[in-house]
């Protein structure tokens, strides 16, 4: 169900997100992608932001090895966990490159601008270059610097209550209507 024209499990996650305070840690999402291979890979990414009612933004490396896994299957799923709920929310969707960034990286502080002229993620780190490296405010965005679209198709929240664990699904195709499932 829609309230306030966004989906009732963004309530719940911003319910948790509040509890949780102002820790960085608490932006930090999972973000599982499968290989070439059809290998499982995950990382730990940080979440900055919604696109969209149900579309999370995330800052990525174009020569991370991510992208490729992208471009071989857009399908993708994130795991956020809550310590002081106990919540965990697992969304299942699709990922792509938002073309339009430059807004995005106009926000970045100029250190943060900095690392996206660093060598390739993987790399030996360089710290003569890495160390030094400056971006005057004026500097055109990196070409390495990509915005990541995940547009959510389900949510899956876990409760880790006591005695019994609650669980809840909404999927897009169902106009996220909350229900209850087994944990």
């Amino acid at each position: 169900m829609l309230e306030n024209n966004l989906p009732s499990w963004r309530q719940n996650l911003k319910s948790s997100q509040k509890k949780e305070g102002k820790l960085p840690s608490t932006k930090w999402i999972q973000l599982a992608t499968v290989s070439e291979k059809n290998e499982p890979r995950l990382r730990t990414v940080v979440f900055r932001g919604w696109h969209k009612d149900s579309s999370m933004i995330i800052f990525t490396d174009r020569r991370s090895e991510k992208i490729e896994h992208i471009k071989y299957n857009p399908n993708a799923e994130i795991l956020w966990f809550f310590l002081k709920t106990k919540s965990q929310f697992r969304f299942k969707g699709k990922i792509s490159e938002l073309s339009d960034n430059k807004n995005y990286w106009d926000k970045l502080s100029e250190k943060s601008k900095s690392s996206w002229f660093w060598g390739s993620p993987g790399e030996k780190i360089n710290p003569k270059v890495q160390s030094t490296y400056e971006v005057l405010s004026n500097t055109p965005k990196s070409e390495n610097f990509i915005v990541l679209n995940f547009e959510i198709d389900s949510v899956d929240l876990l409760k880790l209550e006591q005695p019994i664990h609650k669980r809840y699904l909404w999927e897009k195709i169902k106009k996220w209507e909350k229900i209850e499932i087994n944990p």
